[in-house]
């Protein structure tokens, strides 16, 4: 009887101890995750748990696509910036080539028309530049925005559950077996 209860416990020891998890007491967004109160990511099935299905529904996920959304779109925002003052740079230098090439001294081999030519070809790779470097500002821009905006809403939901955080003691069915859990 006494090597039975002995064995039965064993068997239930680790149910017990595998429900006794840490709930942190005040969680913070950083960086586009939620971290715990040792500066450790939360997992998304445990911030679901944390802070509920609906908020998890509504609000967290949202937000974690529209932090990523705006992080993808910063960069592209900056390739595209990049590009179009690069493109916009050669081809001034290269106007001015022209330029100087359509008013030099007269020879058989200078033609000043097709240096008017090659510069007028210049002034529209400048501008082309330009509205590429002004479509990546636009995403740029939009990228700040969403980044921004998924910030704030996980930064409310961190707030959201910092306000509400029960203490509770409990025993029932876990995800690891049957136990006693007291969240604090």
């Amino acid at each position: 009887m006494k090597k039975t209860l002995l064995l039965l416990l064993l068997m239930l020891a680790p149910a017990f101890a595998a429900l006794a998890q840490y709930i942190p007491a005040q969680i913070e967004q950083s960086r586009g995750r939620l971290l715990d109160d040792q500066d450790e990511v939360i997992p998304d099935f445990m911030v679901q748990r944390l802070v509920g299905d609906d908020i998890y529904e509504e609000t967290y996920v949202g937000a974690v696509k529209q932090y990523k959304t705006g992080k993808r779109l910063l960069f592209a925002g900056i390739a595209g910036m990049g590009a179009g003052v690069a493109v916009t740079g050669v081809s001034t230098v290269t106007f001015f080539v022209n330029y100087i090439k359509m008013w030099g001294p007269p020879s058989e081999e200078h033609d000043p028309w097709q240096g008017l030519s090659d510069a007028k070809d210049s002034l529209d790779w400048m501008l082309r530049g330009a509205y590429i470097a002004g479509i990546g500002f636009s995403v740029f821009t939009m990228g700040v925005i969403f980044k921004s905006i998924g910030k704030k809403r996980l930064e409310w939901v961190a707030d959201d559950y910092n306000e509400r955080h029960p203490v509770s003691l409990r025993f029932g069915n876990g995800q690891y077996g049957t136990g006693l859990v007291f969240n604090f």
